[in-house]
């Protein structure tokens, strides 16, 4: 993930905007094939990759609600304390493996918006401030790193950490 320290939600809100623009960019120029085709090794389509991005927001959506994060990502408490992501992430390909293209891309605008919409009220002290009064139903050791990084590696981050992988799925597509 990127290594950027945003001062104000103004700041991450503008790179959230940036890198979300990049994406959609990228999407509307893909075909339904190029998005629901070609794999790469770990044998993940460019859809796999967006309802992955959709599932990881929803887990951000559910803290900021105060609900355990492990219920935005639909997967069983102990896989979520567990800390196996590759399990999880294997859980959720497996969850939205067979959702229609249109409705994937339904969910991702919708999950996006929604939580741009949660990030709203929330103040520079509340994103710098750690997350740890914000967990629920998380076990955990500490306070937790600032609230900020949390959002930013679901979301931004994200994209810009799963850009380059479905850049290089429709590179190897003739």
């Amino acid at each position: 993930m990127p290594d950027h320290e945003f001062k104000t939600k103004s700041e991450l809100l503008s790179e959230i905007d940036r890198t979300w623009n990049e994406l959609e960019n990228l999407l509307d120029r893909l075909t339904e094939a190029q998005l629901t085709g070609p794999k790469d090794a770990a044998a993940w389509t460019v859809k796999d990759h967006l309802t992955h991005i959709v599932a990881w927001e929803r887990t951000v959506i559910f803290f900021l609600q105060g609900k355990p994060r492990y219920e935005g990502l639909d997967v069983d408490k102990a896989l979520w304390e567990s800390g196996d992501y590759d399990g999880m992430n294997a859980a959720v390909q497996k969850k939205y493996r067979d959702l229609a293209l249109p409705d994937a891309l339904e969910l991702l605008h919708r999950t996006h918006k929604q939580i741009t919409a949660l990030l709203q009220p929330l103040s520079d002290a509340d994103l710098h401030g750690a997350f740890r009064p914000w967990r629920a139903g998380e076990e955990g050791e500490g306070e937790g790193p600032a609230l900020i990084e949390l959002l930013e590696g679901n979301t931004n981050g994200h994209y810009e950490e799963h850009l380059p992988w479905i850049q290089a799925i429709l590179d190897k597509t003739p």
